[in-house]
């Protein structure tokens, strides 16, 4: 009986212990896991509190960047409480700006302030920000405290600061930039004047030349033409005494009549390369096909036979058609074959050579080569002037026009003329027109 009780007490207690053992195992592992979570919940609390920090370091850092733009900035700035519309901060550019101080302005609504007196009421601006969330005066007048007058653009804003509304108003002044436009306005109007009467000058002159012109034009061409009578009489009677009277006379005298009319001719053959020069600048110039190959073909057939040696003149080929016009094409193929002709070395026989080619943008150039003496370099800028001799008329006879005349007549006709010339090596002249 004693043993079998000794059993039971040994089972139960046996049992007792494991459940004491269970029960702390458990009480352990909560423990275990208590201090698990309150580590959790510390670690996150401390990268709660960092990332504050990091945030109120960001915050602080945006402030004062933000104040040192707001104290630095070059324009005025207001900063005004969103349900009031009081001041509540002014930066130092607007204070010197209006010349009241920090504390003059603070806690006042932009209409107390007597600089924008003209500024509509501090209830209609808030009405107008809460409705369009911004107000903007283009160009306000207003006086500073010291009396001085200037003009400014007035914008205001609202925007969210944290957990509230604020106004900015940014003023700028504009003042010497109106006092540019004005006086920019003002020289313009000042052109526009001096301008509108140099117009009418000019008009006026214009006119007045113009008919100048034309009284020179008909004058000039009345005394040319008056003035080959006379010319045509000295020859006609300086060639009467030679046949009547030259057996009378002795060498010289003879010599002196042949003088006289030989100056005559030159003077005739210049006032008649005069009126063509005349009739080139003036005359109605209508413009058409021109056969080049026909016409330079009749010019050489008629070409007079008067000079020392009778030139050679070569056709190169088929001349094709060109525009222009045909009269001033005469005159301007003449003159630069009579060049060709003339200025050669004495004794040698002259040989022009005429061809044509094609170029760009259906162009024609027509060339004029000769054998001539050949023109310097430093004179190829003087031969198309009007009366410009290279050479004296005592080796070379010419009035001095004849090159003029071509370059004139080319000009007329929308065309080009140019050449290529060394000397002793001859000349290359060439016109060009467009394509007939």
């Amino acid at each position: 009986m004693v043993a079998e009780l000794t059993s039971v007490t040994r089972n139960e207690l046996h049992e007792k212990t494991l459940a004491m053992n269970e029960a702390l195992l458990i009480g352990s592992l909560r423990q275990h896991e208590l201090t698990e979570a309150a580590n959790s919940a510390n670690v996150l609390l401390q990268v709660e509190i960092t990332e504050r920090r990091r945030a109120e370091d960001a915050l602080r850092a945006s402030e004062l960047s933000y104040r040192r733009l707001f104290e630095a900035a070059k324009d005025g700035i207001l900063i005004l409480e969103a349900d009031t519309g009081r001041i509540s901060d002014v930066n130092p550019f607007l204070i010197k700006l209006l010349g009241f101080s920090h504390r003059e302005m603070i806690g006042k609504t932009v209409g107390e302030l007597s600089p924008f007196k003209d500024i509509e009421s501090n209830q209609v601006m808030l009405e107008r920000l809460q409705k369009d969330g911004y107000v903007r005066y283009e160009d306000l007048p207003l006086e500073t405290k010291d009396g001085r007058h200037a003009a400014v653009e007035f914008v205001s804003n609202v925007y969210q600061a944290g957990d509230k509304k604020v106004i900015q108003c940014n003023i700028r002044d504009i003042t010497e930039r109106k006092r540019s436009d004005h006086d920019l306005m003002a020289a313009k109007d000042e052109i526009s004047r001096h301008a509108v009467a140099l117009e009418e000058t000019v008009t006026e002159r214009t006119c007045q030349l113009r008919e100048t012109i034309r009284e020179l034009e008909g004058f000039s061409y009345s005394v040319s033409h008056d003035m080959r009578a006379p010319l045509r009489a000295m020859q006609s009677y300086g060639q009467f005494l030679v046949d009547e009277y030259g057996g009378k006379l002795d060498e010289r005298g003879v010599n002196y009549l042949h003088q006289i009319m030989r100056s005559a001719v030159r003077l005739d053959r210049l006032i008649q390369d005069v009126l063509s020069y005349t009739r080139i600048l003036h005359s109605p110039l209508p413009m058409e096909t021109v056969d080049l190959d026909r016409l330079v073909r009749d010019i050489i057939e008629t070409y007079p036979n008067g000079q020392p040696i009778k030139p050679q003149i070569q056709i190169k080929g088929r001349l094709p058609k060109v525009m222009g016009n045909e009269a001033l094409l005469t005159q301007c193929i003449s003159n630069l074959l009579s060049n060709g002709a003339k200025f050669v070395s004495p004794g040698t026989t002259p040989q022009v050579e005429i061809s044509g080619e094609v170029r760009e943008e259906s162009m024609i150039r027509v060339w004029f080569k000769d054998n001539g003496i050949g023109i310097a370099p430093e004179n190829h800028e003087r031969i198309f002037r009007l009366l410009e001799r290279i050479y004296p008329a005592t080796e070379y006879e010419g009035t001095g026009i004849g090159l003029t005349i071509v370059r004139k007549a080319i000009e007329r006709m929308g065309a080009q003329v140019g050449f290529e010339s060394a000397l002793g090596n001859g000349s290359n002249f060439w016109i060009q027109l467009k394509k007939g």
